[in-house]
Formats: structure tokens, sequence, C-alpha cells
């Protein structure tokens, strides 16, 4: 039997409003070579009855003898996954149709990518949409980006099934393994976002992020903890709580200079582990200062910060940033 092209997943629990449009936006695709694994991670409403009244070949579902929870329902694609590419859709939200198609062309024209995602349109529960769109990065610094955040929609991703085995699949970092995962891809392949809008994210809530965040946020620690290593820094709690403050966009006016010397510290370390291309490097590292002086609209000190040497260059002189910084030191000036 010849494999399909494309393996799309979806792990589903207690979503019985949500997965039947879920699952037609993906039986409804203009590319039609793909197994379509759905998991029942141990629903107790009709989440099972309701995947059951779809009649097609390629679905194949499958119900785990009990809640297991997201990363054990995920790795059951170790052992399954048959097509050359797997394909992650939440059961909540809703695909594009020509979204797969679009990947897989994607991947036709960049073999050197392991991993690609798109932008998303959020929905209400009711799937209306509420004009409100998740545009994530495009460009060739999405591997730099990750260092402080998650570039991608899950629900919008593909990737190489080849290299999710090879990483031995997802740790187990329950509503942040997603991040781990392609973080470790990012590692050593390359990873991209498309610039078109692959699906509809839907915010409702039982979203699981949004209920049980804080085992979240211990989990993106370790993996903070694990890019502070890769990347050659020596880390301590405070590097880690101040990373994780630029991660959430949750900073403290008390620390900027803290915030400057751990960008200084990553540049440092770059410099000597090359985890990144080092021009691309300090300049990312540069424009991240920026946006967090940004942050801090009325100080005095704006334009000294701005121009500190050991994040500054000349050729990355930006008339524009310029002049914001320069009216930010001047309120500082009169406030």
């Amino acid at each position: 039997m010849i494999s399909p092209k494309i393996t799309v997943f979806m792990a589903a629990y207690n979503v019985s409003g949500y997965i039947a449009e879920s699952i037609s936006s993906i039986l409804n695709q203009t590319f039609k070579d793909f197994e379509f694994i759905i998991i029942d991670d141990g629903s107790t409403d009709d989440t099972a009855l309701i995947v059951k009244k779809f009649n097609d070949s390629r679905i194949s579902f499958i119900q785990n003898d009990g809640n297991k929870g997201i990363p054990f329902t995920r790795n059951r694609l170790l052992e399954l996954a048959k097509g050359e590419y797997i394909a992650i859709l939440d059961s909540d939200d809703i695909a594009y149709p020509e979204r797969l198609q679009l990947q897989l062309d994607f991947f036709s024209s960049h073999p050197e990518a392991a991993l690609c995602g798109g932008h998303g349109k959020i929905i209400d529960e009711n799937g209306i949409e509420t004009g409100t769109e998740i545009i994530v990065a495009t460009d060739d610094s999405i591997n730099m980006r990750m260092l402080f955040g998650n570039p991608f929609i899950n629900s919008s991703t593909m990737f190489k099934t080849e290299i999710f085995r090879a990483l031995s699949g997802y740790k187990n970092f329950a509503l942040a393994e997603d991040f781990d995962l392609f973080i470790r891809i990012s590692e050593k392949h390359k990873v991209r976002n498309i610039d078109v809008f692959l699906v509809k994210y839907r915010v409702h809530g039982e979203n699981i992020t949004i209920k049980r965040s804080e085992e979240q946020e211990k989990h993106e620690l370790e993996i903070l903890k694990n890019i502070q290593e890769n990347l050659g820094i020596s880390h301590t709690e405070n590097s880690l709580s101040l990373h994780k403050e630029l991660l959430t966009n949750n900073l403290n006016e008390g620390r900027f200079l803290e915030y400057f010397e751990l960008l200084f510290a990553m540049k440092s370390a770059n410099l000597k582990s090359k985890r990144f291309d080092i021009p691309k490097m300090n300049q990312f590292l540069f424009n991240k200062w920026y946006e967090i002086l940004r942050l801090k609209r009325s100080n005095i000190k704006a334009l000294n910060w701005y121009f500190k040497k050991e994040l500054y260059s000349g050729e990355y002189f930006n008339f524009k940033q310029f002049r914001k910084m320069f009216k930010s030191s001047f309120r500082g000036l009169i406030n």
C-alpha cells in the first residue's frame, strides 16, 4: 500500500461542540492524499460519537484508555504516522481549504525546511470571526525570534515526520510541548512561516491554555533553561526570570539595565557558540533592545541607552527609531 503524503493529526478532549467543524475542514481540503489520525484522549462528552459519524476511509479514529494528556497523545504519532509530513490541527480550530496544498508547495520549493506554519484569524465559540488576526513572522529571523517567544500557531504547523521521529517527538512539557518541539527542530533545521492565512483559531472559555496557565509557565522556564544552555549562557535563577519576563512581555521598569545585560550576554555567547549567524543575531538583539526601550516611553536616558556600544552599531542607525528615542528623552526631561 502506498503511504499518504501527509498525516493530519488531531487530538481531542471534550470538544463535542467544535470537532465536527474541525474535521470537515480537513476532509474538504483541496489536497486529498492524506491520512487523518484523530485520537480521543478520554473524553466524557459526545466527542467520540460525533467523530464516528464521519464516513471517510482516510480517518483513523483511536481512543486512549483514559485521559493521558497532550504529550502522550501526540507522541502516538511516533508509531502511527505514515505520511512524509505531519500537519497539526487542534480539535476546535478550522483549516482553510488550501492549507495542506500551500504548505506542501512550500516544502517542495524549500526542501531544506523542516517546519512551516502561517497566519491565523481568531474566531469565537460560535465560529464567528472577531476581526483579530494572528500575524506571524515570515522572514528568516524566526530561529532567533524563538529566543523570546513562539512564532508559530500550533494548529497551522506542518513538519517532516522523519525529523519528528529523530527528535523522539514531544517532551512531557504539558501546554508548552509544541514550543519545545519547534525549538528543538530549529536548532538543526530551517523553520519558516508562509505569508498566508492557514487556520481559524478558536478562542473560548474552555481553552486549556487559558485554564492551566501556571503549569505552562513552569514548563516554559525549563525550555528557557535549555535555550540559554544551547546558546552558551551560564544560566542563573535571575537570568531565567529576566528571560521569562521578555518571553511574556511582562517587563519590570526597574530591571531595564538587567534586560540589557541579558541581551549582551546572549550576544557574547553567540560570538563563541555561533549558534546563529553573528551579524544577523547582533542586529536582532539590538532591535529587541529598542523594543524594550519603547515600552518605557518617557525617560531622560533613552538616547544614551539606545546608543550603548555593547549592542549598538552605526550600521543599525534608523532615523525613525532615533526620533522616537529623542522624543522619549525629551518627555523625560519635562516629566
